[in-house]
């Protein structure tokens, strides 16, 4: 089908408290949606996700980016030659969440065309729930240990703490939290802010103690990264080391790491499935992590996790509970004993609520 026209709406939700993490601050979800409509009328949406701090694009920069140069080239385009599409895309460098939210809106895009859900139009689903995992962020160690106490109550059974600044405190945290709960899976995610040597310290000291370490040194740091993996039996998952394909393929030439991490906002369905299947081939398992998503942006990342069995570590999909004051769609995502469920319908299986959308609309220029 053909694509008649790509809008793109800028917006900002407020979140219900300050969140904090070694790399930066957010106190909303200044987000846009990205909606492309089909020459029959068939509309399908993606949430477009800023990261200034760590790709550099703001909410404006990818306003523009897309309003003026990716998305001109694709009028016209069939919404299922993707190959082509992102030949296009790619003719402008970087802005991989711009690009990523026009991946996912033509997803569900081409699977309400078709009928079927976007984890079906991928492949699957391979399971109809996810089990999630639960991010702490940096606040006091009684409040977080607050919040493992409440959540595994709930029954949510893996937990990712922002850790990085303070290396002792991160020792300190994960023991107490490993006590409290010790079926749990725990992990830090350090947003490369150790040195080396703090990297090793931390990694020896919670060897039994945590599951894996989420980035702790420089992606950059090749040598630091391989020194690391021969000294602890500790996983090492990418994040900042996994931002493309090649990136990806790179960490698995190294042989560092052994769990990879896939942000859906910044590669899309399409780039995302060729990452997994790199992780298929170095028999390495997969999760879905969190770019702060609200709960349209959560609704992809469940379809994609949904999808493939070499996802098979808790994935980070329900964030906009913690953080989001509002929801941008019209029923909520069920989340039952720490699991999201599957939604049914077609493409994202959930309709974006307009009028809040409306609601929160900002204007750019």
């Amino acid at each position: 089908m053909k694509i008649k026209s790509i809008t793109v709406t800028p917006f900002s939700v407020p979140y219900k408290h300050v969140v904090k993490w070694a790399a930066g601050v957010l106190t909303a979800s200044d987000h846009l949606i990205v909606r492309i409509e089909a020459e029959d009328g068939t509309c399908g949406h993606a949430e477009a996700i800023p990261r200034p701090m760590i790709y550099g694009e703001t909410q404006e920069g990818m306003y523009y980016a897309l309003t003026k140069h990716l998305i001109p080239p694709l009028i016209g385009e069939d919404s299922l030659n993707l190959e082509r599409i992102w030949e296009k895309m790619e003719r402008l460098q970087w802005n991989p969440a711009a690009k990523g939210a026009i991946d996912v809106a033509l997803w569900d895009l081409n699977a309400r065309l078709l009928g079927v859900s976007a984890a079906q139009l991928l492949g699957g689903p391979y399971r109809t729930d996810v089990p999630v995992s639960w991010q702490i962020p940096l606040v006091s160690n009684e409040q977080a240990i607050a919040e493992l106490k409440r959540l595994t109550g709930e029954g949510f059974i893996c937990f990712k703490v922002k850790g990085g600044p303070d290396p002792d405190n991160d020792i300190a945290l994960l023991k107490e939290m490993r006590a409290e709960a010790p079926n749990a899976r725990l992990y830090i995610d350090a947003n490369m802010d150790y040195g080396r040597q703090d990297a090793i310290r931390v990694m020896k000291a919670l060897e039994g103690v945590i599951d894996s370490l989420e980035e702790p040194i420089r992606a950059s740091d090749d040598a630091g990264r391989l020194d690391l993996a021969a000294r602890t039996n500790i996983p090492i998952l990418t994040d900042e080391s996994s931002f493309t394909v090649e990136a990806v393929y790179h960490q698995l030439q190294l042989g560092a790491v052994r769990e990879i991490g896939i942000k859906i906002p910044r590669t899309g369905f399409t780039k995302s499935r060729k990452i997994v299947h790199l992780a298929e081939a170095g028999n390495l398992p997969v999760q879905v992590c969190l770019q702060a998503e609200c709960d349209y942006g959560a609704a992809a990342c469940v379809q994609f996790a949904a999808a493939f069995r070499q996802i098979s570590l808790p994935c980070e999909v329900a964030c906009y509970l913690d953080c989001v004051a509002d929801s941008i769609i019209k029923s909520p995502l069920v989340i039952k004993n720490g699991h999201t469920q599957l939604p049914e319908g077609p493409g994202l299986g959930v309709e974006l609520d307009w009028d809040k959308i409306e609601k929160y609309r900002v204007k750019i220029g």
